[in-house]
């Protein structure tokens, strides 16, 4: 990504510059004629609204906001390695107080910002696709992160989200997804997934195989933010379908 943060840094001082001859005029007029308002004249307004502006400017350099402001910053340049996969069954205690099982999808991982300048916060979603109508119209779910606290008999180092990468910065550990219970025998053979990136600074997200390899920015594709949605006819399908709590005439 492009810094603009010199462009910045340049508008600030001009505006900043401005304010102060802004000023210097309407000082000027103040020393010079009667009855004439320091604070309430054209040239005084004008050198504080310069002033503000200067001030919005520096903000920006700090912030390392695009230019102009209102253009979206595209995905960070973002370099991810799965080098291990797995599940792992497990337990959990429910709200009732009881273990219950519970099977998670675990991914070594390792992520890497080759921005220079530019920080990433990035949230990682896991995505699993399901056989076409077993749950309506939705062609995949979405694994949430474990809310519970995980058994150290486990050995993982659970990534929190989001994950902060500096400019430059690596951080490596596993990325943790639960898969629910009423999903188990829905999911596509042979099972298929993808990750998504999701930059909340720039707002963006990139998608990337769920699968071991190396992953820069080039070959990431972008990002709805939504699950695929089947056709109507998969709608039809599941309303045809028997309740499995009804027992047949």
């Amino acid at each position: 990504m492009r810094s603009y943060r010199e462009l910045w840094l340049w508008l600030g001082g001009l505006l900043l510059t401005l304010a102060v001859f802004l000023t210097a005029i309407a000082i000027t007029y103040f020393s010079k004629e009667a009855r004439y308002s320091l604070f309430l004249n054209f040239w005084m307004v004008a050198a504080w609204a310069s002033f503000l502006a200067s001030f919005a400017s520096f903000y920006s350099a700090i912030r390392g906001r695009p230019f102009p402001p209102w253009v979206k910053p595209r995905f960070p340049d973002i370099e991810v390695e799965i080098y291990g996969t797995g599940f792992i069954d497990t337990e959990r205690e429910a709200g009732t107080g009881l273990a219950v099982p519970t099977r998670l999808r675990s991914f070594n991982a390792r992520l890497s910002n080759l921005e220079t300048e530019r920080s990433a916060s990035l949230t990682v979603l896991l995505y699993v696709k399901l056989i076409p109508g077993s749950w309506g119209r939705a062609g995949e779910f979405v694994c949430p992160p474990p809310e519970w606290l995980l058994p150290p008999s486990l050995s993982l180092n659970p990534l929190s989200m989001p994950v902060v990468l500096p400019p430059g910065g690596t951080l490596g550990g596993h990325l943790i997804y639960e898969i629910p219970r009423y999903y188990l025998d829905k999911i596509a053979e042979p099972m298929s997934a993808r990750l998504e990136l999701w930059d909340r600074i720039s707002e963006r997200r990139m998608n990337i195989p769920a699968e071991m390899g190396n992953y820069d920015r080039s070959q990431m594709t972008s990002s709805s933010g939504e699950i695929e949605t089947l056709g109507r006819e998969y709608e039809v399908q599941a309303a045809l379908q028997p309740d499995p709590g009804q027992t047949p005439a």
